[in-house]
């Protein structure tokens, strides 16, 4: 939340002072103004949008190491690191 309020604070008035002088401002007036939870809003549609994404990769990237750790004829935890970043950027391509 503070880097998102930093990102997007403009001035009050034309040519007036930013709401916030730095991280540790920001972050005081937040506790100060909204609590704790304040840091926290919007954490859940964030959430939300991340969670399936980020599970699709790990899937496409487990199935491909297996895939390929077939094809050489080796296991998936023994993928030497060139088909392991190769089934990285298959599962990049998936996100």
């Amino acid at each position: 939340m503070v880097k998102t309020r930093l990102q997007n604070q403009k001035p009050a008035t034309p040519g007036g002072k930013p709401p916030y002088a730095g991280v540790v401002d920001c972050f005081r007036q937040i506790v100060r103004g909204e609590g704790v939870r304040g840091l926290y809003r919007g954490l859940v549609p964030n959430l939300a949008g991340v969670t399936p994404e980020k599970a699709i990769k790990l899937a496409v990237n487990d199935v491909a190491r297996g895939a390929i750790a077939a094809r050489i004829g080796t296991t998936p935890d023994k993928l030497p690191t060139l088909y392991g970043a190769l089934a990285g950027a298959a599962a990049g391509l998936c996100q």
